[in-house]
C-alpha cells in the first residue's frame, strides 16, 4: 500500500480511536518513525500525534533495557 493511500486510514484510525479512548497524546514507533517530518502534519486528531523520541531505535534500546534488567 502507498504512504498516499495508508496515511487518509490511519488518519480515520486515529480519529476512531480518539472518540473511543480520549487519548493525550499518540505515538509513532518503529521503521515509520523515521520518515515522521515528511507526513506528520497529514493527522486530524486533537490529540497530537508524535514520532518515538528514539525513533527507529526505540525497539532496540528498550529490548537492550529488558535484557540488562532481566540478566545484568
Amino acid at each position: 500500500m502507498e504512504l498516499t493511500e495508508w496515511l487518509p486510514r490511519v488518519d480515520r484510525y486515529l480519529r476512531h480511536l480518539e472518540r473511543l479512548f480520549s487519548p493525550d497524546l499518540f505515538i509513532f514507533g518503529g521503521g515509520i518513525s523515521k520518515r515522521f517530518d515528511d507526513f506528520g502534519d497529514v493527522f486530524t486528531s486533537r490529540a497530537p500525534v508524535v514520532p518515538a523520541e528514539l525513533r527507529n531505535q526505540a525497539g532496540i534500546v528498550g529490548a537492550a533495557l529488558a535484557a540488562y534488567e532481566r540478566f545484568g
